[in-house]
């Protein structure tokens, strides 16, 4: 079973599956760095890789001056080869069984914006241009969605229902599809730019189905949406790095701070373990505690007497 064409197939394997184009470029580029590891070593035969070279593999990652994330990127790839591998009756015994990629429950959570960040970040688009009234459409959506990057540039028009006021998430994660909430604010800001904007640049691309555009008819590119979220957070005088994904954690901490119940977060950003939302508890912990100490009975002492 050789290494190089075991590692190919797997490959595309991964993109049979309907994965994200940019997992698969993720998974591809760390099992690249496997495979060489292994090529290193002399070894070119999937059927000869042990747990002790799989555990030396992982402290030759852990050794790296890299954030835990990303040691668990580099590892990941090859624990999920192997199960498949067993899973497809290809080899009898998982090498992989029993490494861990990093502790979840100790993985940092990035930063959020604060409310008022977000309202200086929302009046940056220049309402006056075509690309503004994009713009301000784009980050209402993603605020008001916690959607992901890929999810955002894989939305057609008709994923929009802005009766109902609700986005049809039909290429999610995990081939899990759902429907996300707008809320009033996108709903009116997509409206717009439907009404203005879309089928001004869709002349040039008729049959565009994509639900944001370039100028140029094509569809958004996620370099695109990063240098003009780069630009806004300048304009903004904003010094943390805005980023598509940090409108999700921003999204969900805003809504758990406002109250609302961890499964609707859960059903929300369509994450398939409840753990996995509860990792954004941990972010900005002096708010919550202050909400608390402001709105919890049991805060002051006073308030408790009969």
């Amino acid at each position: 079973m050789d290494v190089a064409v075991t590692i190919a197939e797997y490959k595309q394997q991964l993109k049979a599956r309907g994965y994200a184009a940019s997992t698969i470029e993720g998974y591809g580029k760390n099992l690249d760095l496997f495979k060489r590891y292994l090529q290193g070593r002399n070894v070119t035969d999937m059927r000869t890789v042990t747990h002790a070279l799989i555990r030396a593999y992982q402290q030759t990652v852990m050794a790296q001056s890299i954030a835990m994330e990303s040691k668990a990127l580099k590892l990941r790839p090859v624990k999920r080869l192997f199960e498949h591998l067993v899973d497809s009756h290809r080899l009898l015994v998982n090498p992989t069984e029993g490494i861990v990629e990093t502790c979840r429950r100790h993985r940092k959570i990035g930063p959020v914006l604060t409310i008022d960040e977000v309202k200086k970040l929302m009046v940056q688009p220049n309402l006056s241009l075509k690309t503004g009234i994009r713009d301000r459409a784009i980050l209402e959506v993603l605020y008001a969605t916690g959607i992901r990057l890929n999810e955002l540039l894989s939305l057609e028009v008709y994923h929009v229902d802005l009766r109902d006021k609700v986005l049809y998430i039909r290429k999610a994660k995990g081939k899990k599809q759902r429907v996300v909430p707008l809320g009033k604010a996108a709903s009116a800001r997509l409206r717009e730019y439907l009404e203005k904007i879309r089928g001004y640049y869709a002349r040039k691309r008729p049959r565009q189905r994509r639900l944001f555009l370039l100028n140029t008819g094509d569809a958004l590119t996620a370099g695109c949406l990063r240098t003009n979220l780069r630009q806004y957070r300048l304009q903004a005088g904003i010094l943390k790095p805005v980023s598509p994904h940090m409108f999700r954690r921003t999204c969900a901490t805003h809504l758990l701070q406002a109250g609302a119940d961890i499964r609707y977060i859960q059903k929300l950003l369509g994450h398939r373990h409840l753990r996995t939302t509860q990792a954004y508890t941990k972010v900005m912990p002096v708010e919550i505690k202050q909400t608390h100490a402001a709105t919890h009975p049991g805060a002051d002492p006073c308030e408790l007497k009969p």
